[in-house]
């Protein structure tokens, strides 16, 4: 989805969608959320809303977009995908 100086182009969700997943937020994401919210889907947002600094501090980056009502899911991409697909049982290997 990344567009870097341009407008997100119109997303189509498939009509048995009842949520979206956004991972690693960024600016042109947030008007996808926003379209989610729209057709009334559920809006997880997965990040960890900082980073480690090279000196092994944390460094705090907040999400700017969540509205009320979305989940924030405060981890990195890799470990809720994996926690994700535990969940609900998948085999990535079909």
């Amino acid at each position: 989805m990344r567009r870097y100086d341009q407008r997100t182009p119109p997303v189509t969700f498939h009509p048995d969608a009842k949520a979206l997943v956004v991972i690693g937020l960024h600016a042109d994401r947030r008007w996808v959320a926003k379209r989610a919210r729209v057709a009334g889907l559920k809006v997880f947002l997965v990040d960890p809303e900082g980073f480690p600094r090279p000196d092994g501090t944390w460094f705090d980056y907040p999400l700017e977009a969540p509205q009320t009502g979305d989940v924030v899911v405060r981890r990195t991409a890799a470990s809720a995908i994996s926690d994700l697909e535990s969940l609900l049982n998948i085999n990535t290997n079909e």
